[in-house]
């Protein structure tokens, strides 16, 4: 089945480039950094958007070359399949069989969905409906870097017929064509990005712009003078580096900010045909890395997180740049026996660039012989291991992870089984009733999942002192009057309706209010409801504000008139103590890390201004939840083996109920106190 051309297209993928396979380098590498520590590489995401303008690029070449003289779908297709599936199948299964061993039953769970997402090419949707990218929780997501190879096979799906189509009506048609779908793709970013980012940032329509803009380069760019070439590489490679280095996971994303990490691969890829940058370009050591790119990409984010789960605390410098070593050493294993294998359509011989030019040549020989004695065996794996991932994956979704396979005490601790303190109002959207239900005296909980963190102790006390709790609340969102969060930037609208009808709401019923919230955490995501953008200030102008805005609701809420407590911040263990206690045990000094001095350095400048409020208001009541939790000596952070913590900062039943039974005698007597 084959398509002929009516043109030949201006530019030729005739010989092989070998500055496409640095520039490939100079993508993975921030990846790396960033995905191993975000201060390395704050925009280093913008890696996976380098690699969509030299997808573009090439596929568009191989679609529109000219010597062929007509397409072929099926070969293209068949390339294609043979170039991404096996060493994805290989990374997926290896990736499950790994994770028995070390992920708690949710989470393996997760992991065989994700799994099954990603070999049927559809993970991107699969993780649209239930991951945030760019948040903490993606650390338990083995597989979740595998959403940008569903977004390129899905545009592999659209983009030859696209292409074939208007090459029908000559190359005006066809370059109109791609520039005009790829401004709307781009706008339709733009707007998505600003009202829906999630379906923005993962959904293949809204990157098409960046496919689009390596096609442009193919269809239109000519090969430009030394001097020329000079010039668009040295701007290529300046906003390269500005894209790396100022952006970051706040940053509103693909949208027009996409554009400077794809403008500058579309320099570099006008830039690379001879002269300076392409000997820069072809550097034998950027050259290596290039060409294992696809397979190292695979291998380091399940490396990296599993490795995480595995230690539980926090990695070391040195742990992290072993990380990256090994992340490239497992890459090239995965190149030389699965990738370049599949690749090469009659002889699956290793790379004797790769290993040649490394002093192994004769090492390389007998890998060859290895390789070639087990062509038969391996083109069977081509099916086996897809279909054996997939039937095992569905048996551990059936089978719910496969609880049996731990200590009953080991899935109790583990931080994926475990009951939070807010679940009571799980199934409310924004607010939700508790306690006494019948009681007339009310008491409004207002505030963000911390303040969900007191529900379940509260639903206790309140029903034995006959109050009824109104829970006011919005996960990851700061209740200040007039203000709102930004989620990358982006005005999170549902956030500020909230907390707008919330203080309505106080503004009509002059009931008590518990207010609580993670005051220090929104640095640079929050700001003026209706602005454009978040407040920008940090470290002191940051407290300032939050402090001018607090003043501001307190005195909306007439806190001298009514009884107001503000429980301050909670209590950050810096680590996950229940997967801690579940990995090492309770007894292991590196699961109860800190003392109450060590727990108050923390938030200490932000506790410090609560106070100070607290002092000027009167009738206001500041509780402190970490004189509950720890002691000058140690904390404490579970009770006969039950964690308090779900997490490093968000509570258990458990410990919602040990924190306010100490709260209880001053919570009583500052709510009643006017009543």
């Amino acid at each position: 089945m084959g398509c002929p051309l009516p043109f030949a297209p201006a530019s030729k993928i005739d010989t092989f480039r070998t500055d496409i396979e640095g520039l490939r380098a100079l993508a993975i590498l921030p990846i790396l950094l960033f995905h191993l520590d975000p201060s390395w590489a704050p925009g280093g995401f913008a890696g996976v958007d380098i690699f969509f303008v030299i997808s573009g690029y090439l596929i568009s070449g191989q679609i529109l070359k000219a010597e062929a003289g007509k397409f072929q779908f099926l070969s293209f297709y068949w390339r294609r399949i043979r170039r991404l599936f096996p060493a994805l199948a290989v990374t997926v299964a290896i990736t499950l069989a790994v994770s028995w061993r070390l992920l708690t039953p949710g989470d393996f769970k997760a992991l065989a969905w994700s799994s099954i997402a990603s070999l049927l090419g559809v993970a991107n949707i699969h993780f649209l409906l239930s991951v945030d990218y760019f948040n903490e929780s993606s650390l338990l997501h083995p597989l979740l870097h595998v959403w940008s190879l569903s977004v390129e096979e899905q545009f592999y799906l659209i983009w030859p017929a696209f292409l074939i189509l208007l090459a029908a009506g000559g190359k005006k048609t066809l370059t109109r064509g791609v520039i005009s779908l790829g401004l709307l793709s781009l706008a339709a970013s733009a707007l998505f990005t600003g009202r829906a980012p999630y379906l923005a940032f993962y959904m293949m329509p809204f990157r098409i712009f960046e496919f689009a803009i390596g096609a442009a380069v193919f269809l239109l760019a000519a090969r430009p003078s030394r001097p020329q070439s000079m010039v668009y590489g040295l701007i290529g490679a300046a906003l390269l580096i500005a894209a790396i280095v100022l952006f970051d996971v706040r940053t509103p994303w693909p949208a027009a900010n996409a554009l400077l990490p794809c403008l500058a691969t579309a320099l570099l890829l006008i830039a690379g045909h001879d002269g300076f940058w392409h000997k820069t370009l072809s550097a034998q050591p950027l050259r290596l890395l290039g060409r294992i790119s696809y397979s190292v990409y695979l291998v380091h984010w399940p490396l990296i997180v599993l490795y995480r789960t595995w230690i539980v605390v926090p990695p070391t410098l040195s742990e992290l740049l072993g990380l990256l070593i090994v992340s490239i050493l497992l890459g090239a294993l995965l190149y030389i026996f699965v990738e370049r294998f599949y690749r090469v359509s009659n002889e699956p011989k290793i790379s004797w660039l790769f290993v040649g030019s490394i002093g192994m040549r004769s090492i390389g020989a007998r890998l060859e012989a290895f390789v070639t004695q087990r062509q038969a065996a391996l083109f069977a794996s081509f099916l086996v291991v897809p279909a054996l991932t997939l039937c095992i994956s569905g048996i551990v979704i059936a089978r719910n992870g496969f609880p049996d396979r731990m200590s009953r005490d080991r899935v109790q601790k583990a931080a994926g089984e475990l009951s939070f303190a807010g679940d009571l109002c799980s199934s409310a959207r924004s607010r939700c009733t508790f306690g006494d239900p019948a009681s007339q005296k009310i008491v409004y909980l207002v505030g963000d999942s911390h303040a969900l963190n007191l529900v379940y102790g509260l639903d206790r006390l309140f029903k034995e002192a006959g109050i009824r709790g109104i829970a006011i609340y919005d996960h990851g969102c700061l209740f200040l009057r007039g203000t709102q969060r930004f989620q990358r930037g982006v005005p999170d609208r549902t956030c500020a309706r909230n907390v707008a009808d919330a203080f309505n709401q106080l503004a009509r019923d002059r009931h008590p209010v518990i207010f609580a919230g993670n005051y220090g955490g929104y640095n640079r995501e929050i700001g003026l409801a209706g602005s454009g953008e978040p407040f920008e200030g940090s470290g002191r102008d940051y407290i300032a504000w939050i402090e001018t805005h607090l003043r501001d609701s307190l005195e909306a809420l007439g806190a001298d008139e009514r009884p107001v407590v503000i429980v301050s911040s909670a209590y950050n263990t810096g680590i996950d103590t229940a997967k801690c206690a579940a990995q090492f045990g309770d007894a292991d000094p590196k699961c109860v890390p800190q003392s109450l001095e060590s727990a108050r350095n923390k938030t200490a400048a932000i506790d410090a201004m609560i106070v100070n409020v607290g002092a000027s208001v009167p009738g206001l009541t500041i509780l402190d939840p970490k004189i509950s939790f720890c002691d000058s000596t140690h904390c404490v952070v579970r009770d006969n083996g039950l964690p308090f913590f779900r997490d490093n900062a968000h509570l258990t039943n458990e410990g919602s109920a040990f924190l306010i039974g100490r709260l209880k005698p001053a919570l009583l007597s500052a709510l009643l106190a006017k009543q």
